[in-house]
């Protein structure tokens, strides 16, 4: 136990004690001494990478719903290491700060790593639809469709994107998808595919 502790404490660095102090921070709802900690850790040496300290701070922002400083971290990690679920995080945030184009870059970057996922496909069907770009919704909530077969609100979402493109007959069939699959807030969507035909 002696030379377990040992070792431990001759491999840990000082930002290692210092991440400790943040997570200690984090967990008591001290946002901003964490933060402060997160910081001062990403200027000591430290077995944590500097995109896991900023998934950190990131995640203490979006704690506190302030996606601007989220998104400013968010873009660092995706800058040095670009992964799928980072990516699509990123995106979701961007489009809630209503940046559009820079949200459908992100979702694209997450396809062209990982076309097999559903979930930067139907990010981005949703985006579209809530452009008015019907068929570029529907192309890319089919891909997220046949994805995540089981995932009742992508279903919900393409009937929408149906109905917005006159496809009523494909728009019921998914409908009834999403029923199956016990689609929270159904109604809802059903609203907005009315909504869509009416325009029509």
């Amino acid at each position: 136990m002696i030379f377990i502790s040992f070792v431990f404490f001759s491999c840990s660095k000082p930002g290692d004690l210092t991440v400790g102090r943040a997570m200690k921070a984090y967990q008591n709802q001290n946002y901003e001494e964490a933060l402060r900690l997160f910081n001062e850790a990403l200027e000591e040496p430290s077995n944590y990478s500097p995109d896991l300290i900023y998934n950190f701070i990131a995640t203490i922002y979006l704690q506190q719903d302030d996606l601007e400083n989220a998104v400013v971290y968010q873009e660092k990690i995706a800058e040095l290491r670009p992964e799928y679920r980072s990516l699509v995080s990123l995106g979701m945030s961007l489009h809630l700060l209503e940046r559009d184009a820079e949200a459908e870059g992100a979702y694209r970057k997450a396809i062209d790593l990982d076309p097999q996922k559903g979930e930067a496909y139907a990010s981005l069907g949703a985006l579209y639809l809530g452009q008015g770009r019907a068929k570029d919704a529907v192309v890319h909530l089919r891909k997220a469709a046949e994805a995540e077969p089981k995932i009742a609100v992508i279903h919900a979402n393409l009937a929408v994107a149906y109905a917005a493109s006159g496809e009523s007959e494909n728009s019921e069939a998914e409908f009834k998808i999403a029923e199956e699959l016990k689609c929270k807030n159904l109604e809802e969507f059903r609203t907005r595919a009315e909504e869509f035909t009416k325009q029509k």
